[in-house]
């Protein structure tokens, strides 16, 4: 399994992350307590069919008695059968006549499209390129339908593979990740950004990083970092190219590790290749493995030769290029002609809209055992599209290496992770420092509880991406929680953050039976008004006792032992007048609050050593599902300057009992002197 690892480095594997859908790879739970699905363990397996006539267009029509499945060569009964067909409103369930002298079956819902975009930077010119960006946004704009998820990578020509962003029906997500696919600037082969804290990793899984890079050739380019030197994020190593030829080959191996990787992704997959790549003699067997994976490769030629029809280039372009043959193998289309987008888009739509669900009950080992899938059909003149088998469920600890990143990367790369997970509080709060605007991350662990992770050594991994997909952060921590068994841990850790919106992931997986916490959070560090009233995240307290900060380290690894790594700044070093007394809120508000302290961090720009502000405040909670606001008690408890830093403010908060929901807490602070005004919001949960 180690030779696919060098796919792998730099997080590149993140398309791989729905392995266990389908396939049975569950992370041990409690017990051995595993989640019922209707497409995993012991109950329906469901399995995406293409099928396609002489001419390679979809064949319409089929019964669920015209379908013949095997498992390991044994035939199965279809108990489950859908027809899936793509429309304005999305994928959609065609009514389908029942097998002979049966009711037929109906699966429990449609399973997503997926698309995945190729854009090979590497070989294309400009005007390739431009015209691939363009074909790729308007299939976005004008083909893909709700429900749809899509996914956006492909090749740089410095540092090789590369993933803007993962499956996601957010088309705004991948409208941005198309249009900022330029690649960032090369390090001289240095790691750039923070480190591990308590691990020597640079914050990427062991058998993902650098130091893997010597163990095949197919690993010697495949170190990628999308961060720029010196912009405080985790990493891995960035190399340049051999020579076109060594490039070749290279992109070849991980096309092939690609398909491998494809036969984990359940459902209904397709590959958009823009390049203008010549594949060679492997053309068709890269193909046969896509085949094999259930994806169609629909290749897209991105050299506008604009020669005539008798030219030697047009024959090779049209007819005799390579990613014609592996598109042909894949069961997809070539398209040789860039300057089509409207005909390359409704084409690939066609085919990749239209197909069978097929489902039968299985039995899982829970030993991991792979079983081969066949269908066939009762057309002497159709080829069959389906992933060629998948694996039963097995226990964490008998996991490779492999199997092990591939679950992490599903939990931190997935907007709808197929991997069974719980639920992590996590706070961001964003506060200047300096002349910088500081990220604190703060997470609450109710270690050795039912809904917190284990009282046991555990990993834990934060990744924070930006809109274009660019890995800003990617830290790895070891933690024992064996002392903290029954306890509630605050913990936490900082970093600079540019301004803009960002996307946080943080992960605690339990090292031997995987059973994992996500937390997750979107959040906009913008710039601070130059004028006025500036406030920062409010961190908030509930009456309670004192509690103890858990501090990840973090800042660069430093190569020299008795040299250590910088310590970052506190959550005491942003927000001073922390109570000695009192429970942080991380989201959630316990039952029966009635009081809260709310710390804020703020400055009054232009600052005037001289001026001093006579301020207010005023508070109130809005209901989120109906905007319904009521009025809090506020009052200012403590007003504090430091040199340098900004202002802390300390402001009780009292309500009358309060029914639980959603809710956005919304402080307004007053320069009475000035009439200068500034609100900060904050969202939080009332628990029952």
């Amino acid at each position: 399994m180690k030779s696919r690892i060098g796919i792998l480095i730099g997080l590149a594997v993140v398309f791989a992350v729905h392995l266990v859908c389908e396939d049975g790879l569950v992370g041990q739970e409690r017990g051995q307590k595993r989640p019922l699905r209707h497409d995993a363990a012991a109950t329906v397996k469901l399995i995406a069919v293409r099928v396609l006539g002489p001419d390679g267009r979809p064949i319409h029509g089929l019964r669920q008695d015209d379908f013949a499945l095997y498992e390991d060569g044994q035939t199965k009964k279809i108990t489950e059968f859908e027809v899936h067909m793509i429309t304005e409103a999305g994928m959609a369930i065609a009514p389908v006549l029942p097998p002979s002298g049966e009711a037929g079956g109906r699966a429990a819902g449609a399973a997503a499209r997926k698309l995945f975009f190729f854009l090979d930077q590497q070989v294309s010119d400009r005007e390739g390129k431009d015209k691939a960006k363009t074909a790729a946004l308007h299939f976005l704009d004008t083909q893909v339908r709700p429900g749809d998820q899509v996914a956006v990578f492909g090749w740089y020509a410095m540092s090789g593979f590369y993933i803007r962003e993962y499956l996601t029906a957010d088309l705004d997500r991948i409208r941005r990740a198309i249009n900022s696919v330029t690649e960032a600037p090369p390090s001289p082969g240095e790691p750039v950004g923070g480190g591990g804290g308590d691990s020597v990793d640079e914050g990427i899984p062991e058998s993902l990083s650098a130091k893997n890079a010597a163990e095949s050739i197919a690993m010697k380019n495949a170190a990628v970092s999308s961060v720029p030197s010196g912009a405080g994020g985790g990493g891995s190593v960035v190399m340049a190219p051999g020579t076109s030829a060594y490039q070749r080959l290279d992109f070849v191996l991980r096309l092939a590790e690609i398909a491998e990787i494809f036969k984990t992704i359940p459902g209904t997959k397709s590959l958009v290749l823009f390049t203008a790549r010549d594949i060679g003699s492997e053309a068709e067997r890269i193909g046969r493995l896509f085949g094999a994976a259930g994806t169609a490769v629909f290749a897209v030629n991105t050299q506008d030769w604009k020669m005539g029809p008798f030219g030697t280039k047009f024959k090779y372009i049209w007819n005799d290029h390579s990613l014609k043959d592996l598109s042909a193998a894949s069961g997809g289309k070539y398209f040789a002609d860039i300057n089509d987008a409207a005909g390359i888009s409704r084409e690939v739509q066609d085919l990749t809209g239209n197909y069978y669900i097929l489902g039968y009950y299985v039995q899982d080992s829970w030993e991991g055992k792979y079983h081969k899938i066949r269908v066939e059909v009762k057309r002497p003149e159709a080829r069959v599209l389906v992933q060629d088998g998948f694996a039963d469920s097995k226990p964490f600890d008998r996991f490779s290496d492999f199997e092990k990143d591939i679950q992490l990367l599903d939990l931190l790369w997935s907007d709808e992770p197929a991997l069974s997970s719980a639920p992590l509080a996590l706070d961001t709060l964003v506060v200047a420092a300096a002349k910088t605007m500081e990220g604190c991350f703060l997470t609450k662990w109710d270690v050795g509880t039912k809904t917190g992770p284990p009282a046991v050594p555990v990993q834990v991994f934060a990744l924070l991406r930006d809109p274009a997909g660019t890995a800003l952060i990617s830290r790895k921590w070891d933690v024992d929680l064996s002392a903290y068994d029954g306890r509630t841990v605050w913990a936490y850790f900082t970093n600079s953050l540019a301004v803009g919106p960002h996307d946080m992931r943080l992960v605690i997986r339990d090292k031997k039976t995987g059973i994992s916490f996500v937390g997750r959070a979107r959040f906009d560090s913008g710039a601070p008004a130059e004028q006025g009233i500036v406030l920062f995240s409010p961190l908030l307290f509930e009456d309670g006792p004192g509690v103890s900060f858990l501090k990840l380290p973090t800042g660069r690894l430093e190569a020299r032992k008795d040299k250590p790594a910088a310590a970052g700044l506190s959550i005491q070093d942003l927000y001073r007048l922390i109570p000695k007394e009192g429970l942080p809120v991380v989201g959630e508000v316990s039952p029966g609050t009635k009081h809260l302290l709310a710390v804020i961090p703020f400055e009054i720009r232009p600052h005037v050593a001289e001026d001093t502000p006579i301020l207010s405040v005023e508070a109130k909670l809005v209901s989120s599902p109906d905007g319904r606001e009521t009025p809090l008690e506020a009052e200012i408890r403590e007003h504090m300057t430091y040199q340098g830093s900004p202002d802390i403010l300390a402001v009780d908060l009292a309500f009358a009992e309060m029914i639980t929901g959603a809710y956005i807490l919304e402080i307004t602070i007053e320069d009475m002197g000035t009439d200068r005004r500034s609100t900060v919001r904050k969202a939080l949960t009332i628990r029952s």
